[in-house]
């Protein structure tokens, strides 16, 4: 009888499941708490990263000079407002990490409610999957910077954009619109990616495109130009206050120029996340991970691309694909000027990743639960691994041996981390030793006053100091006294910590 029993609820939860007897709603939550799950769990997992830092430094400051130091950088500034809230309650990677992981959490159901538009409720609990184990987002999620922010206000923008143009057939009279409702939200969440990230202005522009194939009609095409104009607008008020961010146009930049290799790399990163940087274990297999997670995406978007539903269906997923088309307009300001980078566009093509879950709808459901696996492993091991510069651990050594002449340098990639997590006595003797003044976007806006140095400070040298030298591994300290030779070095992942004294 025990055996009959279990038997009989075996099969009865099997078939409520199979003919959906959870619905889309609780099926969805639950795929979303996976990847909320997924992502806390490795929230505080990688040391803080490059650009990370600079957060931590700036996020630290009272909040009128951490937005004069925003203002001289290259960003507007709200990412930095809501970090800024965020730390006045707790510090950490975790803490300065949690905004952009609620963010990438909120883009599983923002995606799935896409997918789900334009192929059913299969492919938006597919495109749920897919984005809550996708590597680039996952990675994003625990990046504190603005970018997972940025994209989920896009993807609520474009949903609300979306619904706000469509004419539902059931209901035809509800599409007269006479309400101001739905656009001031559209409107407003468009704004906010705009102070977010000034790359959303290339994410509206593209989703405007897509609203065109959708042909709303005059009126309603208008309404969503003006929207998106006035969302779009309303940075100016920060731009005239942060002019000086217009005095690095005519600078140098660190993305290099482009050509098919720095193409091919930029859209590799589509699902495969940031590039894995030598001097990281295992670098060879991560590579060979992302390569996969590539391959399967690849697969799922090009089964969506070759749907061949009804004319509705083939509509909206052209509309999600030209709602992506600002990376093409990043693409061709780069002729210019050099800016298209993976960071950047992926405020940009989120809607290829609802574009994935229809197309795994579409295949046989081995196959697509096979693609799942080919993106979470790769994530998995990226998210696991440390990936990021471990300068964190090698602080405490020169905490506990610097003294009042010597020098704690560093070369400008790793001075953030350090100002953001060094101790009293470390930020007492901190400078970034450098031949010349690093360009603007290593973040010199947030240098304190004399943070560069371009020679060993005198008293250093007379009093026969030590000079503790945190840079890249391989690096030497240039500009040293004479007489002074390496004493002692201890490398972590991507960092190397030297120590310099007269050797004579």
């Amino acid at each position: 009888m025990p055996d009959t029993i279990e038997a009989r609820r075996t099969l009865f939860w099997r078939d409520r499941l199979s003919s959906g007897g959870l619905g889309f709603g609780a099926r969805l939550a639950l795929i979303t708490a996976f990847g909320a799950i997924f992502r806390l769990v490795l929230l505080a997992r990688q040391p803080l990263g490059v650009d990370e830092d600079f957060t931590a430094a700036v996020v630290g400051r009272p909040l009128g000079e951490m937005i004069g130091v925003v203002s001289r950088d290259s960003a507007p500034p709200l990412f930095y407002v809501v970090e800024w809230l965020v730390a006045q309650f707790a510090g950490g990677p975790a803490a300065l990490r949690l905004v952009p992981a609620l963010a990438g959490i909120a883009l599983i159901p923002l995606l799935a409610t896409l997918a789900r538009r334009v192929a059913g409720d299969r492919a938006g609990l597919w495109a749920a999957a897919f984005v809550a184990v996708l590597p680039t987002t996952l990675l994003a999620s625990e990046n504190a910077r603005m970018y997972s922010m940025a994209g989920a206000l896009v993807v609520a923008a474009i949903m609300l954009l979306w619904r706000a143009v469509e004419r539902p057939a059931e209901a035809p009279t509800r599409v007269e619109w006479a309400g101001v409702g739905p656009w001031v939200a559209y409107a407003a969440l468009a704004a906010a990616a705009v102070w977010t990230d000034y790359f959303a202005a290339l994410a509206l522009a593209g989703a405007l495109v897509g609203v065109g194939w959708l042909r709303p009609g005059r009126r309603t095409l208008v309404l969503a130009g003006a929207a998106t104009a006035i969302a779009i607008a309303s940075i100016g008020p920060w731009l005239l206050f942060a002019h000086a961010q217009f005095e690095h146009a005519g600078q140098g930049f660190w993305i290099p120029p482009l050509s098919p290799v720095s193409i091919g790399g930029t859209f590799g990163q589509l699902f495969a996340g940031p590039p894995v940087d030598s001097g990281v274990p295992y670098r060879e297999a991560l590579v060979s991970l992302q390569v996969l997670a590539v391959v399967a995406g690849s697969l799922a978007v090009a089964a969506a691309l070759a749907l061949r539903r009804g004319t509705e269906a083939r509509r909206a997923a052209v509309f999600l694909l030209l709602a992506c088309s600002g990376v093409v307009a990043l693409a061709a300001v780069s002729f210019w000027r050099p800016l298209l980078e993976a960071r950047y566009a992926g405020v940009m093509w989120l809607p290829l990743f609802a574009l994935a879950g229809v197309g795994m709808a579409a295949v046989p459901r081995r196959f697509a639960a096979a693609l799942i696996v080919a993106v979470v492993v790769p994530a998995l091991a990226l998210g696991s691994l440390i990936t990021h510069p471990e300068t964190a651990s090698l602080l405490p050594e020169i905490e506990s041996r610097a003294g009042s002449h010597d020098l704690v340098a560093t070369d400008p990639d790793h001075y953030f981390a350090v100002l953001a997590q060094g101790g009293p006595r470390t930020l007492a003797r901190l400078h970034v030793l450098a031949a010349v003044d690093p360009p603007w976007y290593f973040g010199t806006a947030a240098y304190p006053p004399d943070a560069v140095v371009h020679s060993v400070p005198a008293d250093v040298a007379s009093a026969g100091g030590t000079i503790f030298y945190v840079a890249d591994p391989g690096a030497t300290a240039p500009m040293l006294p004479p007489g002074f030779g390496i004493v002692a070095r201890r490398c972590a992942v991507r960092v190397c910590l030297t120590t310099y004294a007269p050797t004579g």
